[in-house]
């Protein structure tokens, strides 16, 4: 083994030094997740200032679908790291590096083909999922300006997944934060003038994230041909087409595929449910989701650092330390949901006071939600790291299976039943949600300990 190739090995995979590894590569992660979470956390407090129901139900009902969209980009990004991290604990660097660049290539070429299909037809896809006529009309111009970057933003979720899969977190959380300062500084300027620049509003805040996404993926593909990271990608990389392992490339993402289109599906089905509560119910259940999604970031980060760390651990065929990885982050994630969930039941109403929030029944509904959130902490939790490790094992079964009878048998009906037919209205439509993640939570442990995931080939 040579000195380069040993120094390219950058997780440390000793049983003893566990716990420090596990922290080293989360607490980026965690990072990069706060700063993500923060681009749309700030643009939803910056709208809600605008003291418009409607346009803050826009971007919610808008982001809906742009997040459907963005899932079928995080299907090919979690099969990526998968076979990188995989390639990479093997020590086959050379074939990580292809896999790299032809996913690149893939991202880009989807990206360009969901533009031609979404932006003629992002109004019908709203109207599809209950909203009223003026939250359409805002929310189909917030979708068409964010996807007019898209080929190049796209890119941002298969660099960072290939930078994460090496064991580098650290540039994925530097990116993140270069696009929340441009992000913010953008917005404010744009939302509401500034010197000669006109209040745009909601556009100024769509112009804001699609600008500063497009930012992060340009950064992201100069660190990957640059020596600042191993991966170091070259043109040969990227062509010609290797038809071959696209199609491998593909499959391993087939099953990350299903599970989100049946996901998003599932939640565009959800949020009509939701959306016949009315619009301000929408726009109280869009300002809890933002405040709840903060609570991903724990989970997010733990899952992200795992994934890499037992694809590598299992390349290198050390299958106790990928065990003993999925246990040790399970601790630490749900100890970190319960401190969260204290937070949002004391904290509830002042949070919701961060958005100018003036109409009191949404800041009641909002706060009821927030507080009902922390019972379905545990489940989220649970499902997201445990789900992050098999992933990165290449297990993209098992995750599908879960989100299927999640979203068939738990999401989607027993919210029509809470929320419509006992007519349990917003609060229903959150109870509902934490007897889905807590199901789902039960399910994915169970078939975790089956452990099929340490026999995956990919």
């Amino acid at each position: 083994m040579s000195v380069a190739a040993e120094r390219l090995q950058t997780i440390d995979l000793r049983i003893e030094r566990l716990n420090c590894t596990i922290l080293r590569l989360s607490i980026p992660a965690v990072t990069e997740s706060i700063l993500t979470t923060l681009v749309y956390f700030v643009d939803a407090v910056l709208i809600g200032w605008l003291r418009n129901p409607a346009a803050l139900a826009a971007v919610g009902l808008s982001g809906t679908l742009m997040w459907a969209v963005d899932g079928l980009f995080e299907a090919v990004s979690i099969s990526t790291a998968a076979m990188v991290a995989r390639l990479w604990g093997g020590r086959d660097f050379e074939a990580a590096r292809r896999v790299a660049g032809q996913s690149i290539v893939m991202s880009v070429v989807a990206a360009l083909l969901l533009m031609a299909l979404l932006i003629p037809a992002c109004s019908f896809f709203l109207q599809l999922m209950g909203g009223e006529p003026e939250v359409v009309l805002l929310g189909a111009q917030y979708v068409r300006i964010l996807l007019f970057t898209a080929p190049i933003s796209y890119t941002l979720a298969i660099a960072n997944s290939v930078m994460r899969a090496t064991g580098d977190t650290r540039k994925p959380m530097q990116i993140t934060g270069v696009m929340n300062v441009w992000n913010v500084a953008v917005a404010y300027a744009l939302i509401f003038g500034l010197g000669s620049l006109p209040a745009l509003g909601l556009r100024g805040a769509a112009l804001a994230t699609a600008s500063a996404k497009a930012l992060g993926g340009l950064v992201a593909l100069g660190i990957l041909f640059s020596s600042k990271t191993p991966i170091r990608l070259r043109l040969t990389h990227f062509r010609p087409w290797d038809w071959r392992l696209i199609w491998r490339i593909f499959r391993v993402s087939l099953p990350n595929i299903g599970e989100t289109i049946v996901s998003r599906l599932g939640y565009i089905l959800f949020i009509r449910i939701v959306s016949a509560l009315g619009t301000i119910a929408l726009a109280a259940h869009q300002l809890a989701l933002r405040i709840e999604s903060f609570a991903y970031m724990p989970g997010w980060g733990l899952a992200t650092a795992s994934a890499a760390l037992v694809g590598q651990a299992l390349g290198a065929r050390k299958e106790d330390v990928a065990e003993q990885g999925i246990r040790r982050t399970l601790l630490m994630g749900n100890g970190a949901m319960a401190l969260l969930g204290m937070v949002f039941v004391v904290c509830g109403p002042a949070i919701v006071r961060l958005f100018g929030v003036q109409d009191a029944g949404l800041a009641s509904m909002a706060t009821m939600a927030i507080r009902i959130a922390a019972l379905e902490l545990f489940g989220l939790c649970s499902v997201m790291i445990v789900s992050g490790c098999l992933r990165g094992a290449g297990d993209t079964r098992t995750p599908m299976i879960v989100t299927l009878a999640g979203t068939l048998l738990f999401r989607v009906p027993i919210t029509y039943l809470f929320a419509i037919v006992l007519h349990g209205g917003l609060k229903g439509v959150w109870l509902a949600t934490t007897v889905d993640w807590s199901m789902r939570g039960l399910i994915m442990f169970f078939l975790y300990m089956r452990g099929r995931w340490k026999t995956v080939v990919i």
